[in-house]
């Protein structure tokens, strides 16, 4: 799978692009099948909402479950990874963000990159998002919100913060644009929700400032977010990494798989 021409500008030129139809419904049916799967494994990779118990992202399902081990190879998700960055790719991050029927909450606004700068000691900002659509997204059930293009104000920065729940995960509200610095963006920036059936695939840089709102719906709302770095962008080992269970740590390049997502 290639992206053509126009979908390239767009992706250069807005800091996203949308792809529908990507996986069937089939395909979609199963990447849910064996996410219930994982998300009955225990462990600290499982990040709930302030209230302890509803599930908000699930981390790194691709070292735990076959099905996703394939998903971050398959040509049609690494094929236009590889063309928007030009290199060999590892998967830096894999989750699952889950905004649940009356209620999901809200994700700040934020940029990724500088994120992964502290606390992963990420040397630059030549990541991309690849996210997987699987729920149909619509204005009511939380869908992300980018300013269109903020990704060419390069890294804005922010206080450094820690990890304070010991967990590894750093919550975009540790990183969030303050309500002043927002409203003086948008000015030059639209805010854009990009929507569409589950199966469609949305690409989107790591410094395009994006946040959500939260599902007031009776229909849930399931990203599935690949982060592909390349193995030439790989962190530096200085400090100590976040935990393993927030990503692979494996920087071998991929190698692209054709093959269905079901076979056994």
């Amino acid at each position: 799978m290639k992206l053509t021409e126009d979908q390239l500008a767009s992706y250069h030129n807005d800091g996203y692009v949308l792809l529908d139809d990507v996986f069937s419904g089939d395909e979609i049916e199963t990447l849910c099948v064996a996410l219930s799967e994982d998300q009955r494994v225990p462990g600290p990779h499982l990040i709930t909402e302030k209230d302890g118990s509803t599930l908000r992202s699930i981390y790194a399902s691709h070292t735990r479950h076959p099905v996703f081990e394939r998903l971050v190879r398959t040509e049609r998700l690494l094929g236009p990874a590889r063309q928007l960055v030009g290199a060999d790719l590892y998967v830096h991050q894999m989750k699952v963000n889950s905004k649940q029927a009356f209620g999901g909450e809200r994700w700040a606004w934020h940029q990724d990159y500088i994120v992964w700068r502290d606390a992963d000691n990420m040397p630059a900002p030549s990541q991309v998002n690849v996210a997987v659509f699987l729920d149909d997204v619509t204005e009511f059930n939380g869908p992300v919100i980018f300013l269109r293009g903020s990704h060419r104000l390069g890294t804005l920065e922010r206080a450094a913060t820690t990890d304070a729940n010991g967990s590894g995960h750093i919550d975009p509200d540790e990183y969030s644009l303050t309500p002043a610095e927002l409203a003086d963006l948008v000015k030059q920036h639209e805010m854009v929700s990009p929507k569409g059936a589950r199966g469609g695939v949305l690409l989107f840089s790591s410094q395009i400032v994006h946040g959500s709102g939260t599902n007031i719906s009776p229909f849930a709302r399931r990203l599935l977010i690949l982060t592909y770095n390349p193995v030439s962008d790989a962190p530096r080992p200085v400090g100590a990494p976040r935990a393993e269970h927030l990503a692979g740590r494996d920087t071998t390049p991929l190698v692209v798989d054709s093959g269905p997502l079901d076979r056994p």
